[in-house]
Formats: C-alpha cells, structure tokens, sequence
C-alpha cells in the first residue's frame, strides 16, 4: 500500500518503485530528519541577522541565489534578505532555537514537514535532470552551491547543486511540497529510467561523499 505522502511520520515514497530501467545511471535518496527553517530579515535587520548567523555558526547567509554549508548547518539565499537554513537530525528544534539566536533582527518559520527531498546522484543525472527541469544544469552553468527556483513536469520545486560524490559524480537535491511527493517521483523515474534509475535507502550525511551540509 502506498503511503500518504502528507504523514510526515511515514517515508513519502513508501510503495513507489524503488528501480526503474536497468543500471544505475541516476541513484536517489531521501533526505530525512532536516531541521529546516525559513528566515526573512526584518526590516533593516539584514545586517544585524548575517552578524548573528555568522557569529554562531561560522556562515555567511548569502546575498543570492546559493547555497553554503559548514558541519551540520547549511543555509541558502531564496529572495531578497530571505533564506531556507538547514541543519542535520534536528528536526522542529531548529528553527525554535533559531529565532532565539536571532531575536528581534529575523521572523523563522520552521518548515520541518514541509518538504520532501530527494538527493540524485550517478553518471547520468544531468542527462535525466536536462528531460526534468527548464534549466542548464551543465557545471559551467549551475555550479556547485547555486540553488534555483524552478519546475520538474509542472512541479514547482527548489533545486540545488551540491559537491560531487566521492565518485566524481554531479549530484543535486531537489525540494518540493510534500504533498507533490508521488507526482515528482514518478516524473524522475519516467525520465531516468532510460539510465537506469535506483533508490537506496536513506543515509546518514557522513557517507554522502564529500558533501557536509
């Protein structure tokens, strides 16, 4: 039976193939267990807010459309003074202790259960990414760290490029409502199916390759 994709309890994809093609030129993974957390600067708080995010966890929010990471913590640029922070195994602690760290300079929006995440990787996902998204996903173009605000088959979604594996592969994650869960599956499989498409079971952020955050 599948599962509903809107029980944050359960996986989104639980009863959703788990191959399809033969090969494995595309490897998937959901991404569980994220504390995440929408901030959005008060006015004229901005630089206030990237002196205190910057104080306590080492990072600068960047002021465009990318993505940086260090440890745990990861934090991406989405809008003008807004950004989608994230951090390892914390769950809906995070943003609750955010808004503390940063006070009266940031409204947070914890966002936990928002999302559902998939981590494509292996040595065909550009190909199967070209058939997904209206965007140039070539390494000159979406170099790692760049994050869009884009559509796969009608899906709004966010995409971002993170470090290639230890295996040298290209690897992206890909954000969309959770509720959207089936509908972006089945067109990731629809597509990379002619690579070899797989999904391994979830891992822990220490064996993702070279990737920290």
């Amino acid at each position: 039976m599948r599962a509903d994709p809107s029980d944050s309890a359960t996986s989104a994809f639980a009863g959703l193939p788990a191959a399809a093609g033969r090969g494995r030129g595309v490897i998937a993974s959901e991404r569980e267990g994220l504390g995440i957390a929408r901030i959005a600067a008060r006015r004229a708080q901005a630089p206030g807010l990237t002196e205190l995010f910057e104080f306590h966890f080492g990072l600068e929010p960047p002021n465009a459309p990318r993505r940086a990471g260090r440890g745990d913590v990861a934090i991406a640029g989405i809008g003008p003074d807004t950004w989608i922070a994230t951090r390892e195994n914390a769950g809906h602690d995070f943003a609750q202790s955010l808004q503390s760290l940063l006070g009266h300079s940031a409204s947070v929006v914890d966002q936990s259960d928002a999302y559902v995440m998939l981590r494509l990787a292996g040595p065909r996902v550009r190909e199967a990414m070209a058939k997904l998204v209206p965007i140039d996903v070539h390494e000159r173009s979406f170099r790692v760290g760049d994050v869009a605000q884009t559509v796969c088959g009608y899906i709004n979604l966010m995409l971002w490029r993170l470090e290639d594996t230890a295996q040298s592969d290209p690897a992206f994650e890909l954000w969309a409502a959770r509720s959207l869960a089936v509908s972006l599956y089945q067109a990731i499989c629809h597509s990379a199916a002619e690579f070899g498409f797989v999904r391994e079971p979830t891992v822990s952020p220490a064996s993702t390759g070279r990737q920290t955050a």
